[in-house]
């Protein structure tokens, strides 16, 4: 075989692979041969929201270009549809990478196939960039039609839009891989190597989100952009403001300017800086990353023993203590677990940290909201509920079993013991948030006794009522046949009900607590919605306590 040949077989060999996995995460051959009616409507209905989402995002993408236009900004349209771009598809990925690239659960099967550890990455590289490049459709394609119909260019800028859509994600999906590399390279050298991994990739985004949310705002009029009587935009506020951020969108990430030279001003030789940067970003990444690949998994995957190991003594525990323990183990091994799962009450800490380091002053006052400020003592319960409640290990924790789920309906136990370990395990990580996240706003916002209580009562409630729902959503919803986390996390209707389902029932619960459309004060009727929220629970804990495990 000669060298031409030996390419063209390795580009099939790696699309191949592409393919298998797109069909694996699309779930196609649930809609081709799944005869189960249930976990086929729950596929629909997952990529019915999944469709409705991204809808929205391209909508929300064309209401902003259409905005500047309007403002006569629309010079600006492209580094925003370009910044924009790349900040969604960095983000959809930056967890994603040590799924995709490092540590995945059919590394040894494809390793021992007849491939090169280049045709591996690309085939994985090439899945993230179809994802993140189907993400900057949504948000390029409709700012373009807007910017490109208003400005009507030259020709030539036409084609540079569309092939930018394709290089767009370029560069973000590498940066994803290489934040995945640095970590699982990090992780790789210690004996406890998922939990470093998670602890890590949380430690990035808590960082990042605390940088953003202590810078200050005042400085910069954002409160300013609306009239705090009628809460309409201030049009001349935010046409001063809005050159300002893109110059420095400009200045933060370069190939926003070479891009917005191309289509502004129609300079060629911008858009092939720009080209050139995404590519050679990526093979660049790809001739690094194939010289320790095989190393960095190896060591993710193995796992270290001491030579001197001796039994001495064992601990016993009780059953429902020892399935707690097996289970909150398994949320914190699984990185694509822990961190998607847990950025819930890192949020909420990072929010409460920065109340109490900024000032609830400062913070509405920045955003012209400082008349309500007495509101906001009866609304931090729910904001903090709101946050802690994306945290719901208890909607998958059945379906994590996967295929050992045969050795947990064999043991000799009822399925209470079983509920209860998921129970505590989600309580471990919401009960302890909702009480610091509490204890920090009270002090921020200088509550009194009661108020103290109700901010202090709501999380806890809404904790306890959300880890509830999560078991009766899991026991209708699970499955046991999936193949990657990643499937479960992000891609289960069971997921995006306990992460979004506990946001918006609180949502509407703090907005009728707050809103003055009951003629009742708002600490009675947050004290009343606690007391309903607390007996609901009861009934559907001990409604579902006994409920057989899902086939």
């Amino acid at each position: 075989m000669n060298t031409m040949d030996a390419k063209i077989n390795g580009k099939n060999k790696c699309w191949r692979l592409t393919k298998n996995r797109l069909i694996e995460q699309l779930g196609l051959n649930v809609f081709r041969y799944e005869k189960d009616k249930r976990k086929r409507n729950s596929k629909i209905a997952v990529t019915v929201a999944v469709c409705l989402v991204l809808l929205a995002l391209a909508v929300y993408c064309g209401g902003i270009a259409y905005g500047y236009v309007y403002l006569g900004l629309t010079t600006l349209v492209p580094s925003m549809a370009l910044f924009i771009s790349s900040l969604v598809t960095l983000s959809f990925s930056l967890f994603k990478s040590n799924g995709e690239f490092f540590g995945f659960s059919d590394y040894d099967l494809i390793m021992s196939l007849p491939l090169t550890v280049k045709t591996v990455i690309n085939s994985r590289f090439l899945n993230m960039y179809i994802w993140n490049t189907f993400i900057s459709i949504l948000v390029m394609l409709p700012m373009g039609i807007i910017y490109l119909g208003v400005e009507q260019p030259h020709f030539s800028v036409y084609l540079m839009w569309i092939a930018s859509i394709f290089l767009v994600s370029l560069i973000p999906t590498a940066l994803a891989a290489i934040f995945g590399a640095v970590v699982a390279a990090i992780s790789a050298k210690f004996r406890y190597t998922s939990a470093l991994t998670t602890i890590l990739s949380i430690g990035l985004v808590a960082a990042v989100l605390l940088l953003l949310m202590t810078a200050p705002t005042a400085d910069f009029g954002f409160g300013e952009l609306f009239d705090s009587q009628t809460g309409t935009l201030n049009e001349a506020a935010f046409s001063s403001l809005a050159p300002f951020i893109s110059e420095r969108l400009n200045q933060f990430y370069p190939p926003t300017k070479f891009f917005k030279e191309a289509i502004v001003d129609g300079k060629i030789l911008s858009f092939l800086l720009f080209a050139a940067i995404s590519i050679g970003v990526y093979l660049v990444f790809l001739q690094l990353l194939a010289l320790k690949y095989k190393q960095i998994n190896t060591a993710l995957t193995s796992h270290m023993s001491k030579r001197n190991y001796k039994v001495t003594v064992l601990q016993q525990s009780g059953v429902t203590v020892a399935l707690y323990k097996k289970t909150l183990m398994r949320i914190l091994k699984s990185t694509v677990a822990a961190t998607n799962l847990l950025i819930g009450c890192v949020l909420a800490i990072l929010l409460a940290v920065s109340t109490l380091i900024i000032g609830p002053e400062k913070m509405l006052q920045s955003m012209d909201l400082i008349d309500y400020l007495p509101l906001a003592k009866n609304s931090a319960g729910y904001v903090i509920a709101a946050m802690v409640s994306m945290t719901n290990t208890a909607t998958i924790s059945l379906a994590l079993e996967g295929e050992n789920i045969w050795i947990v309906k064999s043991l000799p136990i009822t399925p209470k013991k079983l509920y209860d370990s998921y129970l505590l395990t989600n309580l471990t990580f919401t009960i302890p948030t909702s009480i610091i996240c509490s204890i920090l706003f009270s002090i921020s916002l200088k509550a009194n006794l009661s108020e103290i209580l109700l901010i202090l009562v709501t999380p806890l409630s809404f904790s306890l009522f959300t880890a509830v729902a999560g078991i009766f959503i899991g026991n209708r919803l699970a499955y046991y046949d999936w193949q990657d986390e990643t499937q479960l996390v992000k891609q289960s209707l069971m997921s995006l009900i306990g992460m979004l389902g506990g946001i918006i029932v609180i949502a509407l619960l703090g907005a009728v607590a707050n809103v003055g459309s009951i003629p009742l004060d708002s600490k009675l009727i947050t004290t009343s919605i606690n007391v309903f929220i607390l007996a609901l629970t009861a009934i559907v804990y001990l409604h579902e306590r006994n409920h057989p495990i899902r086939e």
